[in-house]
């Protein structure tokens, strides 16, 4: 990818920097279930992904999520919040910062 991206994936905007790379099976999502209501979505949240990201496979990103410049995404992590400093290695569930780059 050479160019920052943005698109729509339900009702919520995902925004992709460059040079990101997504691994397979990965999840990347802008709306979950209301839990007052489970048959009503909650209200959506952007995404933000800025350059230089690796994410690993099966990986998911869930609503509201900024990950900074040079964040690499453990495979299987699940990143229920922001690192918008970037520059760090998150992994788990919750993902957490594992190492400074």
């Amino acid at each position: 990818m050479h160019r920052a991206w943005q698109f729509l994936q339900g009702p919520g905007h995902i925004r992709i920097g460059d040079d990101v790379w997504i691994g397979p099976n990965v999840g990347i999502i802008t709306a979950n279930h209301d839990f007052a209501d489970l048959s009503r979505n909650a209200e959506p949240k952007d995404i933000h992904i800025d350059a230089h990201c690796w994410i690993g496979m099966n990986a998911v990103i869930l609503p509201g999520v900024h990950l900074g410049g040079h964040t690499v995404v453990g495979a299987g992590a699940v990143v229920t919040k922001s690192f918008p400093g970037g520059h760090c290695v998150v992994a788990g569930n919750p993902a957490k910062v594992i190492r400074r780059l």
